[in-house]
């Protein structure tokens, strides 16, 4: 429970920020460890004896988790050059090519917009808000790589626009019903999948609805929030997928648990919204804006119109707006060659408004020319539910990645990079509850979880039942001296932080309106947290209860991750030791992994090799390593030319790296993949999730 709250709200903040304490690392534990809070048989509804517990956030990202991104999309190949005469020396202006092969791509019912290598400059037209519209189902702009195809931007007229924009035609905003929304009858608490309503009628299995409640007088009260924040914030929202039908009972069954208390106090009800987009993706190219010459360039200057700020004021490089089951892979930023500073892009990144199981991932978005007030220079801003940002880096940003408003629940970012941003990654505004932080390495930045008396509409308590979970701090921001802040509403969660800078601060004063202060554990030694990735752990347990047991559709490795127990399917040669074994010390995700180690010096051989169609491959591995090996590496052989290997190498790999062999041209129906590792005594590697994938 709550602690009596102050008269004032805003008297207290500044006595918060002078007793808050710092913990500081306790570096003398070298131990594996877990959580209290997620023990080896955790299941999604576990708590402690004070109630708190973890929510499952393993439904994050393209299809809940459960597929792969494709790599071979249903329909034809439109290459916007030959076929559309797009211009790849950037000389001519190519957006109407391009949008004329994704509009035709989109009557066909879906294809690959196929950009070449090369320039290819273009430019919102008329009136539109963006240059590049992609507002069919399954349509999917590819280039050819982030280093040979460059999308640039020639206009610096770009407020409130964006060079890609992902958004079917018609309206499928979450907050205008297409039906007269149908009461819930009884409070919903987290966790619960099921949805008691007034009725069933009219509604269907797979139909996908929003399940929400206002942001009433007593919510808004219940919060300490009387006078600061209204209706406007639309209360907590979920965007979910009926997956059953109880007639009898009058209730809805959703896909995704729902993450915060619905309360029939605050009218909860549920309704049917307009049709997102759907299987849409951005890959394998680089997207640059020409830099803004004009001046005007200060906090406030994004309202003042005539300044180079307002001009630029919320431009974004990508967003996705009411969009399901899409894609970002493999896309950076890039500096245009007519950028006279060292500027990629204008002011956002990639920005998710009102959509869910989106991923995005192998990105590096970098360098806007904005960084001011008003919500400029984020470089992944999300604003939706259950998205999923993966193994991608930010840098020099306002803030890197961040997150917002009472529709932004169960997002993972995870294995992600930032870079010297101005401020913090953070929960930005307005109550964005149970969202995790995985794995993340911060460079000159912190993340932060706490009230912010910021805002027209004041932010207030940004987030609650949110987890940092395994943070990698190498340098704290200048004039910081925490990795982690969290002071969330009701309570929050630090679990695990490593690296050079690994404070973390939470502690608060008795009468702070943010107490009881948050759950924190394994500070400084989460190098031995088991498991590295909260996220990875709990995918893998869903989906071996739930159905498909293989994490990795499509992969055509078998007991890829060893979750068999052990080496079914794997072949194994050795110098005279053998050193390897199958056992659930520390797996990166499941119960599983492969290890390499012996006391004595060693050889050690662990292959497969299977049949597949003539074609284009990728391979990789995650691994973790003590190092100090004469050779470890992955590699590609037997499979009609010659052997090609990713370089693990003899340093330590202190965290599950993933290592890729890619564009594997197999030209005589095999393949095999495998691990040599030439090592001294009681050198150790750790290995799971192979994977052999068709391109």
């Amino acid at each position: 429970m709550k602690k009596k709250w102050l008269s004032k709200l805003i008297a207290i903040l500044p006595i918060c920020a002078l007793i808050t304490s710092i913990v500081i690392p306790d570096t003398a534990s070298a131990a594996p460890w877990r959580s209290s809070l997620y023990p080896a048989n955790w299941t999604p509804g576990y708590q402690d004896a004070q109630g708190r517990f973890l929510q499952d956030f393993s439904y994050a990202g393209y299809w809940r988790g459960e597929k792969n991104i494709p790599t071979n999309p249903p329909g034809a190949t439109y290459n916007a050059v030959t076929q559309y005469g797009a211009d790849p020396s950037g000389a001519a202006d190519s957006t109407n090519a391009i949008q004329n092969a994704i509009n035709a791509a989109g009557t066909a019912g879906g294809g690959i917009v196929y950009l070449p290598s090369g320039t290819y400059k273009v430019r919102p037209q008329g009136s539109s808000n963006s240059a590049i519209w992609i507002n069919r189902n399954n349509v999917v702009l590819r280039g050819a790589g982030k280093s040979s195809t460059f999308i640039f931007n020639d206009s610096t007229s770009m407020r409130d626009k964006a060079v890609v924009r992902v958004a079917p035609i018609n309206s499928a905003d979450w907050f205008s019903p297409t039906n007269t929304p149908t009461s819930i009858r009884s409070d919903i608490q987290p966790l619960s999948t099921r949805i008691p309503v007034s009725s069933v009628s009219g509604y269907n299995v797979n139909e996908f609805i929003i399940v929400r409640a206002d942001a009433s007088d007593a919510f808004i009260a219940e919060h300490r929030m009387s006078g600061l924040w209204n209706s406007s914030l639309r209360g907590q929202t979920f965007n979910r997928q009926i997956v059953g039908i109880e007639a009898s009972t009058n209730t809805l069954i959703v896909d995704i648990p729902i993450r915060y208390t619905l309360k029939t106090r605050d009218n909860a009800r549920v309704y049917k919204i307009g049709q997102a987009i759907t299987e849409a993706g951005i890959e394998n190219l680089s997207i640059g804006m020409r830099q803004h010459t004009g001046s005007g360039w200060g906090d406030t200057d994004f309202n003042r119109s005539g300044t180079g700020a307002y001009d630029v004021h919320a431009s974004k490089a990508v967003t996705f707006s009411h969009a399901r089951n899409s894609w970002m892979d493999n896309v950076n930023s890039y500096r245009p060659s007519s950028n006279g500073s060292d500027i990629h892009l204008l002011s956002h990144g990639v920005v998710i408004n009102q959509s869910r199981s989106i991923t995005i991932q192998n990105s590096h978005l970098q360098k806007p020319q904005y960084r001011g007030e008003g919500g400029n220079g984020y470089l992944y801003h999300v604003q939706g539910g259950d998205n999923l940002i993966q193994n991608s880096a930010a840098t020099n940003a306002r803030h890197s990645f961040t997150m917002s408003s009472m529709w932004t629940n169960g997002n993972v970012f995870f294995n992600n990079t930032s870079n010297y941003p101005r401020l913090a990654s953070d929960f930005h505004m307005h109550l964005s509850v149970a969202n995790l932080f995985d794995s993340m390495k911060m460079n000159g930045d912190y993340l932060e979880a706490v009230y912010r008396p910021y805002g027209t509409v004041q932010h207030g308590w940004t987030t609650s039942q949110s987890v940092f979970w395994n943070t990698t701090g190498n340098a704290y921001q200048s004039g910081q001296s925490a990795i982690v802040k969290s002071r969330q509403w009701g309570q929050g969660y630090v679990i695990g932080t490593r690296g050079s800078a690994s404070a973390v601060e939470y502690s608060v004063p008795a009468n702070d309106p943010s107490a009881p202060q948050d759950f924190v554990e394994g500070v400084g030694t989460a190098a031995d947290l088991m498991p590295q990735s909260l996220y990875l752990d709990q995918k893998a347990k869903r989906l071996a209860g739930g159905g498909n047991p293989n994490p990795n559709p499509g992969n055509l490795l078998r007991n890829a991750g060893f979750e068999e127990g052990n080496l079914n399917g794997w072949t194994e040669w050795n110098g005279g030791t053998l050193a390897q074994k199958v056992d659930t010390d520390n797996p990166m995700e499941g119960t599983y992994k492969l290890t390499h180690w012996a006391s004595v010096a060693y050889q050690q051989l662990t292959y497969q090799q299977v049949n597949v169609p003539n074609g284009t491959y990728s391979a990789s591995v995650w691994v973790r390593s003590g190092g100090g090996q004469n050779t470890l590496r992955m590699f590609a052989r037997n499979y009609g030319a010659a052997e090609r290997t990713a370089e693990i190498g003899s340093n330590p790999v202190t965290g599950y790296t993933k290592y890729t062999i890619d564009n594997i041209a197999v030209t005589n129906g095999q393949i095999e993949i495998g691990i040599w590792n030439d090592a001294n005594a009681n050198n150790w590697a750790a290995f799971d999730n192979f994977e052999l994938v068709k391109k």
